[in-house]
């Protein structure tokens, strides 16, 4: 008998039988993912197609929080799991366009956390954005909240492909996208969204304290 340990609770997980050998390889045990809502509306940011994965509650959050701001990269394949091999076919021919952190988030974590979270697809990657505000959402306003969708610049030496996915963990007021946005010329791409997560709530997600940077 082959035991592992979940990520999230640590608890043993038993794969006795061929079965759970071959398909049973979520890295968190069945009663922590149990608790992750799948998110299954159609959703549509501005006129782009946006496909979120999870809604964002309270197991989401603990697990994202130890990803980025604790530094566990072992949770990398978490998010993902278990849409990795349908996304793969559906997004094949489109490259990920990675949202930007802080350039202060960045120096504090030390890795990319959207690139590990996001490379199991297997899909080529770019980083052609900057957030030029280091301010989070939950401290802002709806004014500073479309303000910072023009904080979002574009590296114009990096040469985009036709097709793209803008890719994000979680999207709360769409405003990191839309600053993304903004900086294409959307005749000129096919243009489709992917996040990890969707706030359905965001004004009362951002004051009870969900954090974009």
């Amino acid at each position: 008998m082959h035991k592992t340990g979940c990520l999230m609770c640590g608890k043993e997980q038993e794969n006795d039988t061929l079965l759970r050998l071959l398909f049973s390889d979520d890295p968190i045990c069945g009663e922590c993912r149990s608790q992750w809502q799948k998110h299954r509306k159609r959703e549509m940011l501005d006129d782009i197609p946006m496909e979120a994965l999870w809604q964002y509650n309270g197991a989401f959050s603990s697990c994202l929080l130890q990803f980025k701001e604790l530094h566990d990269e072992a949770l990398k394949d978490v998010f993902l799991y278990p849409f990795v091999n349908r996304l793969r076919h559906r997004y094949r021919g489109y490259t990920l366009l990675l949202m930007p952190s802080s350039r202060e988030k960045q120096e504090e974590r030390g890795f990319s956390h959207l690139k590990e979270m996001f490379e199991c697809l297997h899909l080529p990657m770019l980083e052609p954005f900057i957030k030029e505000s280091s301010r989070v959402q939950k401290a802002l306003g709806r004014k500073g909240r479309m303000e910072m969708e023009h904080s979002i610049l574009r590296r114009k030496e990096i040469e985009l492909p036709k097709k793209i996915l803008l890719v994000d963990d979680v999207c709360t007021t769409g405003s990191t996208l839309r600053g993304a946005l903004h900086t294409l010329k959307k005749e000129d791409h096919t243009v489709r969204i992917l996040t990890a997560a969707i706030v359905s709530d965001p004004h009362a997600a951002l004051s009870s304290g969900v954090m974009k940077d």
